[in-house]
């Protein structure tokens, strides 16, 4: 194997795939990455057998090869070398980068590592069966709006391992919509779009799978710069192709727990309030809550929402009054301040409302009525309040 690249674009192809090799693998040659070379393209891949990324880097390629090498070892190298081209090549079972370290007398430098028989390493196949979700030819959906869906949603998951279903979050595929949810129990946060009947999205019957937070997070950092041209949804795996980059994962096995049932149904108190003023006040407030429970109250009046938190370790209480839109009785509800404020921090809404009923049932935390767009909505579960 023989081939000159780029040094920004290898880096770069390194850098996508590299969360991709686990720190502790369960086979030695997980701590590698493929790297395959033919025609005028190199493809980059790493797995640590639950996750699989594959990218595509363009290259002057003068001799086809496979070879597994060191991914760290490799993308610390290439981080640091200079912005020159770099020469690659595969003597005796030993990979060799060399190149000028700049233009005129800026030097040269080369660096030996030890190879893997590319045989060794993991196949990532190129497709796979399944439900197809086609976003490249939609005009009302795209990969920054699933992006934005995974943002909303994938923060409430639970980290409890013992409940694995929970650790995920539930996509919802179907030719009509889209859904994303996740709970821990104490909280749930569900987006949704609903596709036009013109648009032919989805290629299959509907689907629902569980994909795990790793997944997530790295479909959102690929999303950032790239658009999601197709997924497709198996039994076990799931496919996603963005630009030149492929992710595999496999899926949290086992049924999601039926989390309709909980969205009450019945709650007949309203409160509108502004978030540039609700969050900061929530924030501030918390201070002096309790470390143990972060707990903060809402005493919700006519007009108005008092806040209020107390800590016996440090001593001291808080109050704040805000100005705000309430229809109902009063009420006094308290929450997890940590749980609200990231709740609120994803709304990028003007107006937030609660939908109430009492101080033990879950409220309904959506944008202001006239800023919904997408479907979006979060439960909150209320505390116990605290003397």
């Amino acid at each position: 194997m023989k081939f000159t690249v780029d040094r920004n674009a290898f880096w770069k192809g390194i850098d996508t795939i590299l969360d991709a090799v686990s720190s502790k693998p369960a086979q030695p040659v997980l701590s590698n990455l493929l790297i395959s070379a033919e025609g005028e393209v190199l493809s980059l891949c790493a797995t640590d057998l639950d996750l699989s990324m594959r990218t595509r880097v363009s290259a002057s390629i003068s001799q086809s090869g496979r070879v597994a090498v060191p991914a760290k070892t490799l993308a610390d190298i290439t981080r640091e070398w200079p912005e020159t081209e770099l020469s690659v090549s595969v003597e005796e079972g030993r990979l060799i980068l060399a190149g000028q370290l700049g233009s005129g007398k800026g030097g040269e430098g080369r660096y030996v590592l030890a190879v893997t028989p590319a045989d060794e390493f993991p196949i990532m196949p190129e497709s796979i069966e399944g439900v197809s979700v086609d976003l490249a030819g939609s005009s009302e959906f795209d990969g920054q709006l699933l992006r934005s869906m995974i943002d909303r949603t994938s923060f409430a998951v639970s980290r409890d391992e013992t409940r694995p279903v929970l650790t995920g979050v539930l996509w919802r595929i179907d030719p009509e919509f889209m859904a994303m949810v996740a709970t821990d129990g104490s909280r749930l946060a569900e987006s949704r779009q609903q596709f036009s009947g013109d648009q032919g999205v989805v290629d299959g019957e509907a689907a629902e799978v569980i994909l795990p937070p790793q997944i997530c997070s790295q479909l959102a950092k690929l999303l950032s710069t790239g658009n999601l041209n197709q997924a497709v949804v198996g039994d076990s795996q799931v496919l996603f192709d963005i630009g030149d980059t492929q992710l595999l994962s496999r899926l949290i096995e086992g049924p999601y727990v039926d989390y309709e049932q909980v969205i009450p149904k019945e709650n007949d108190k309203r409160l509108s309030i502004d978030v540039e003023r609700l969050l900061p006040a929530v924030r501030r407030v918390s201070i002096l809550s309790s470390s143990y429970t972060h707990q903060i109250r809402l005493k919700l009046t006519e007009d108005a929402v008092e806040l209020t938190a107390s800590s016996q370790e440090l001593g001291g209480d808080a109050r704040e009054v805000l100005p705000a839109g309430y229809t109902g009785e009063e009420i006094e509800v308290a929450y997890n301040a940590q749980y609200l404020l990231e709740i609120l921090r994803k709304l990028d809404a003007g107006d937030v409302t609660f939908d109430l009923r009492d101080s033990v049932t879950a409220a309904v935390v959506q944008p202001g009525e006239g800023e919904r767009g997408s479907e979006l909505y979060y439960l909150l579960m209320p505390m116990r309040p605290s003397n």
